[in-house]
């Protein structure tokens, strides 16, 4: 067993407080003892008796308190039989210059005469050593043990940073080579906002690192698919949004208006999600007041329905240009539905319709 303590001892009103306030329950309790079991004490005067306990508990005890951290941190590095030699012995010292101080302290206050002053201390040293042994040894223990704890608490923190880093090493690694539709610049924002929340928000950081982690996954499996489940592609746009979010805060608000019903209908891989990231390009991002996202998907008479609606200034089909996202989905649709499969723009309306079924 490896002991590990800390290198930076150091003493608060707190510690000092504790201190004194366990120093004083192990002397109330000792004269409890005392009284219920040597004759001799039943014979004293209880309060006499309470103090001298009490100075004995708090000489001693603040002697072993202020000295043992100092010792521990200078010799938890050596091998372990020395150390606790070393350690055994210190304390049987401590012990001693304790009870020293204690018997001072009853003759200052009159307790005992100069003359009991050495009988006293004979008398008083070995209970003394006992108990600076058994609780010496019990705090280094206790201590050493809550040190082990936070070192691997530590270690697992640096661990879970550290696998954080390399995936993020490895998404930027992998991201030349990904075909999908999500921007290149939404990606690397996403990235960047998940470095510079490692060390504040490590808990928000993982969270956002799954759901880009998921965009990815989503990627890739959809590379070869001509179609997807709508619920699919709602947990797409779901992680998009709360990725998004979280980097625009209070300027983005969303709203899903769902029929569960439709979960299971097809339609093409980023159909949704492009009319999302396309509310999000010209409505949201653009504007210091950012803005509202609506969402309405509803199965109707064999038809899949979607609506994107944002509030911002909107557009026409005569605005999209060669490779705009909605062009590019478009001629998608064309592909894989004919005639049937339909997108219009109202203005900040993006409606797309899709056939229930198998393309044609």
């Amino acid at each position: 067993m490896q002991w590990v303590y800390s290198d930076k001892p150091g003493l608060t009103w707190r510690h000092v407080g504790m201190v004194l306030l366990f120093n004083g329950a192990i002397g109330f309790v000792l004269c409890l003892l005392n009284f219920a079991y040597n004759p001799q004490a039943r014979n004293s005067q209880f309060g006499l008796y309470l103090l001298a306990n009490m100075i004995y508990a708090q000489l001693i005890g603040c002697t072993a308190a202020f000295t043992i951290p100092w010792l521990a941190v200078r010799i938890w590095r050596l091998p372990k039989l020395a150390m606790w030699l070393v350690y055994v012995t210190s304390l049987v010292a401590i012990a001693a210059i304790g009870t020293l101080l204690a018997v001072g302290g009853l003759l200052l206050v009159g307790i005992i005469s100069a003359r009991e002053f050495w009988p006293q201390f004979v008398g008083s040293v070995r209970t003394a050593t006992l108990i600076t042994i058994i609780v010496g040894i019990a705090s280094f223990v206790i201590e050493t043990l809550r040190h082990r704890v936070e070192h691997t608490t530590l270690e697992l923190k640096q661990q879970q940073l550290e696998r954080e880093r390399a995936q993020k090493l490895v998404l930027e690694a992998r991201l030349s080579s990904l075909q999908s539709r999500l921007q290149p610049h939404f990606l690397f924002n996403t990235i960047n906002s998940i470095l510079s929340m490692i060390r504040d928000e490590p808990k928000g950081a993982e969270e956002m690192l799954q759901r880009l982690a998921r965009l990815l996954r989503y990627a890739l499996d959809s590379q070869d698919r001509s179609t997807v489940s709508l619920g699919e592609e709602m947990k797409l746009v779901s992680d998009y949004l709360e990725i998004e979010r979280t980097r625009f805060g209070q300027r983005l608000a969303f709203s899903i208006d769902m029929d569960h019903e439709a979960m299971n209908c097809e339609l093409p891989p980023y159909a949704l999600q492009t009319l999302v990231e396309n509310s999000m390009k010209y409505a949201i991002a653009p504007r210091r007041e950012g803005g509202r996202i609506g969402i309405v998907v509803q199965r109707e008479n064999g038809w899949l329905e979607v609506t994107v609606q944002d509030d911002g200034p909107g557009f026409s089909h005569d605005d999209l240009s060669e490779g705009h996202g909605l062009d590019t989905l478009q001629k998608r649709l064309a592909l894989l539905y004919g005639a049937a499969g339909a997108l219009s723009i109202e203005g900040n309306l993006v409606r797309l319709r899709v056939p229930v079924g198998v393309p044609a």
